[in-house]
């Protein structure tokens, strides 16, 4: 059986189109998987003497634009956010993803899922206070398997 040149060109330029598209969504993967991490600092970690067993983290979240965390847990850990810079995103668990903004906070329970952590915008950073209280010797964040 022959193809006619028509058909035969027909089926290189959907070959190659597929494998432009195939490549494009490769390279948007790569390039999601290599955005720029969020830089955390330690400020201060306090033994709470009167809650056996938990101590009191205070940190700051350096997020640079297009950056951001995986998403993660705080097992053990109540987690009180305050935006000081810029915009960020955030999911939790199945609840709405939303971009807070300067002055605005937020909560997190024990064990719920941070699905949604980054800069809302790939131009300016993020800056983000937060407050924990945790049970010593936990970790603080474990990352969620995918």
């Amino acid at each position: 059986m022959f193809l006619s040149a028509r058909t035969l060109y027909r089926s290189v330029f959907t070959l190659i189109g597929f494998g432009a598209l195939a490549a494009a969504f490769h390279l948007g993967t790569v390039a999601a998987q290599q955005a720029p991490a969020t830089k955390v600092n330690q400020l201060m970690t306090q033994t709470l003497g009167d809650v056996p067993g938990r101590e009191g983290m205070i940190l700051t979240l350096d997020i640079p634009p297009g950056g951001g965390s995986p998403m993660h847990r705080h097992p053990t850990a109540h987690i009180f956010g305050y935006v000081l810079e810029g915009a960020y995103k955030i999911k939790v668990d199945s609840g709405p993803e939303t971009v807070l903004t300067k002055g605005q906070t937020f909560y997190e329970a024990p064990g719920q899922l941070h699905a949604v952590s980054s800069n809302a915008s790939n131009t300016e950073p993020a800056k983000v206070l937060v407050v924990a209280v945790h049970e010593i010797g936990k970790p603080l964040t474990v990352p969620e398997k995918p």
